[in-house]
């Protein structure tokens, strides 16, 4: 395997079994390549020669011997984060988050810049580009795997254009394009919801936190409220109107209608005229708040059938108290807080990358589907 990966034209089964390699080492530290062999179900030669390839490039790393009943004792594996890099952009309609980010999507250096919607795309792309090349400096150019970009509209389904967005006056936008041509990277976007959901299997991986009977609801509190239905950690519909529930008889939204939901209860509404963090704006967050967003999720649990929601998005900053005091007006809703912290935006952006480059996660999940 060469440092360029190549895993992102998987034709052969060594690709996919690299990919299968990278992610098992991802989630669990100290296996072997017996062991790896084992819970993957390959062939322990085919293993063998496929780490030993990582190895050399600097992907894995060998933690040292283990204890063995009998015999050789085993020499434990690690994934080395810092072997290569994607870059990470979340387009939201306040800010833009850029970052660097390893193999664990682990955030090494971001900035935000605004969001300017009153400009050409040709403008609007340089802004972040610029950036992106600020951020890049950190390393080697050929260690960047590419670029994922979310934003919250609809995408085409190679992940290269964006057909609408609903705070953008874009309509079929060659992104995907716009941003690898001058990076000289592969780029990818992706539904910024969506891109939160697919996050979210890899941080919670084993907690259950996904897991439900029937759907579970997955809202995207951050600058605007999106709401997905998640059956089995995957997207199956997301609910583009959620945010412009009728909750109030005040309060102008930016779609230009009175009461709107994301009218109260958005980082957009709390921050008014403020550049902040939605972590920076919980103490104003009241009971009104609050029960805005207990009206609408139990709203939409009845129409759906779900039995639970997790808060997702800048919204997975939201402190104890306020995650009770949500609870208690959830009357027979399981509300669940996202594990990807204050910087979920940015952490499902670069996994997007990821997953079409490093570790093919949705491509194994759905070839796994169809056997």
């Amino acid at each position: 395997m060469n440092p360029s990966m190549k895993l992102s034209q998987p034709k052969s089964a060594r690709s996919i079994n690299t990919a299968r390699i990278l992610g098992a080492l991802r989630i669990g530290e100290n296996l072997s390549k017996a062991e790896l062999a084992r819970l993957l179900e390959l062939n322990k030669v085919s293993v063998g020669e496929i780490v030993d390839s990582l190895l050399e490039d600097g992907f894995v790393e060998e933690l040292g011997k283990m204890e063995a009943v009998n015999g050789r004792k085993p020499t434990a594996l690690k994934l080395v984060p810092s072997a290569r890099y994607v870059l990470s952009v979340d387009i939201g309609r306040r800010n833009i988050s850029i970052a660097l980010c390893d193999m664990t999507a682990g955030v090494v250096k971001f900035e935000r810049i605004p969001t300017v919607v009153d400009v050409k795309v040709e403008e609007f792309c340089v802004g972040i580009i610029k950036s992106c090349i600020r951020v890049m400096k950190l390393v080697e150019p050929q260690r960047i795997l590419g670029v994922g970009v979310t934003v919250g509209g609809r995408i085409s389904s190679d992940g290269s254009v964006v057909l609408e967005c609903p705070y953008l006056p874009w309509k079929n936008i060659p992104l995907a394009d716009a941003f690898s041509q001058v990076l000289k990277l592969k780029t990818i976007v992706c539904n910024s919801t969506t891109a939160l959901v697919s996050a979210e299997r890899f941080a919670s991986h084993g907690s259950g936190l996904l897991d439900s009977i029937g759907p579970v609801m997955y809202l995207d509190l951050s600058d605007g409220l999106n709401l997905a239905f998640v059956e089995d950690g995957r997207v199956f519909g997301n609910c583009n109107g959620f945010g412009h529930l009728k909750v109030s008889s005040t309060g102008l939204c930016w779609c230009g209608e009175i009461g709107c939901l994301e009218s109260v209860a958005s980082a957009w509404a709390l921050s008014n005229s403020m550049d902040a963090h939605l972590k920076d704006l919980w103490d104003k967050v009241d009971d009104e708040v609050l029960s805005a967003l207990a009206r609408g999720l139990t709203l939409a649990s009845q129409v759906v059938g779900s039995s639970k929601a997790v808060i997702g998005g800048e919204g997975s900053t939201i402190p104890d108290a306020k995650l009770a005091a949500l609870r208690s007006m959830c009357s027979g809703l399981v509300l669940e807080r996202s594990a990807l912290g204050d910087k979920a935006n940015m952490v499902a952006a670069a996994e997007s990358a990821l997953d079409s480059w490093v570790y093919m996660t949705s491509l194994l999940e759905d070839v796994k589907g169809l056997l």
